[in-house]
């Protein structure tokens, strides 16, 4: 039983007696034992009476006065846990920040002149291998005639992007792509494909993106899992932690939560149940659209209800 339930209860009981105290304190003073319209005060009776009242109807009082009392303490102790929580959903956002700050990237295209793209900005180049992995899975999928579905060509994509490719990759890429026909092919085609691209399509980045989205999923799973929060309080939290993603960001965690990588994110309806995909913009990913693939309200559709 949580502390929230437990107060509920001590409320009805706080309820139940303050309702009995109140019947009986009527029933008592207007009782024809002790009542009268005299201004004649019996002393004996009088004596009588505090000792009935105080005995029997102030105990109930005395009883309701320390559920109260109780009931408080449990709901300091909620909000202590309350105000914890947020305390490290706030130092894990710190991380985040920090997180992407510490990005340090090449371009994927050697002619560029920039040697480093460092924080935010790491997320557009990310972007842009993202969208070239695609055009050569695309292009496999049409050479080996297989039946992909746009999930599954997103899963393969986010594979290469995630681990790389390189030549020590293939027998990797093999297992990883075993669940799909012709597995052993497409891990080859991809290598051949990355050796004959001028662009660094092959570039492993799970070193830099491995912690940013586990401490991502954690910042959710600890809002989530917390009992003492309200829906619309975890909502709120989750709302601050989704303000904080860029567009390329928003790009790069959308095929990441629909390969493989997001297997926890929708099993635990995240997603959906906090929209962490709201603000993408619904012409941003190219051939693919958010909303054949998670069903929630999109900032683009809120905008176009007031055009």
């Amino acid at each position: 039983m949580t502390l929230k339930s437990t107060i509920k209860i001590l409320w009805v009981v706080v309820g139940f007696f303050s309702f009995l105290g109140f019947i009986l304190f009527i029933f008592t003073i207007f009782n024809g034992a002790y009542f009268n319209t005299s201004f004649q005060i019996d002393t004996e009776l009088a004596s009588k009476f505090g000792n009935f009242f105080g005995g029997f109807i102030g105990t109930l009082f005395a009883i309701t006065s320390t559920l109260l009392i109780l009931v408080t303490l449990l709901q300091q102790n909620i909000d202590n846990k309350k105000s914890q929580t947020g305390g490290n959903f706030f130092k894990m956002l710190d991380y985040h920040t920090e997180n992407v700050k510490q990005l340090c990237i090449s371009h994927i295209d050697p002619d560029k002149k920039e040697d480093k793209i460092e924080g935010r900005r790491a997320f557009v180049i990310f972007k842009l291998q993202l969208i070239e992995l695609c055009k050569v899975v695309n292009k496999i999928k049409k050479e080996l005639q297989l039946g992909l579905s746009n999930e599954e060509i997103i899963d393969i994509v986010y594979i290469a992007f995630y681990y790389g490719i390189d030549k020590d990759w293939e027998k990797f890429a093999e297992n990883k792509l075993s669940r799909y026909q012709k597995g052993k092919e497409i891990a080859k085609l991809l290598l051949d494909a990355k050796n004959s691209d001028s662009k660094n399509i092959g570039r492993t980045n799970q070193t830099s993106l491995s912690s940013y989205f586990r401490n991502l999923y954690n910042a959710v799973k600890l809002i989530d899992n917390d009992k003492n929060l309200t829906l619309d309080e975890k909502k709120q939290y989750i709302k601050i932690l989704r303000a904080q993603l860029s567009n390329p960001e928003l790009y790069v965690f959308f095929f990441n939560i629909v390969s493989r990588f997001g297997k926890k994110w929708k099993e635990n309806g995240y997603i959906d149940t906090y929209e962490l995909i709201k603000n993408i913009p619904l012409d941003y990913l190219g051939n693919y659209n958010p909303k054949d693939f998670f069903l929630i309200t999109y900032e683009e559709d809120e905008i176009n209800k007031f055009c």
